[in-house]
């Protein structure tokens, strides 16, 4: 990965098994991906994850949530 790669917002999912389903969708379509928590003190189910991708792929990897009905 190049030095300074930005990494972008790409989706909030509400959940850690949502979030993971997410990440594996990307993952498997050649995405380099990850999620954050955004709480530190709420369990997985409640909490929300934030899904990123590199700047460059965010714009195709948000049209592949679309197509796959994870994101509106």
């Amino acid at each position: 990965m190049a030095q300074g790669a930005q990494w972008k917002v790409i989706h909030m999912a509400h959940s850690e098994k949502n979030a993971r389903e997410i990440l594996s969708l990307l993952e498997r379509e050649g995405f380099l991906a990850r999620a954050k928590k955004v709480y530190r003190t709420v369990s997985s189910d409640e909490n929300y994850y934030e899904i990123m991708v590199l700047g460059s792929e965010a714009v195709e990897a948000q049209q592949l949530l679309i197509e796959n009905n994870l994101l509106m």
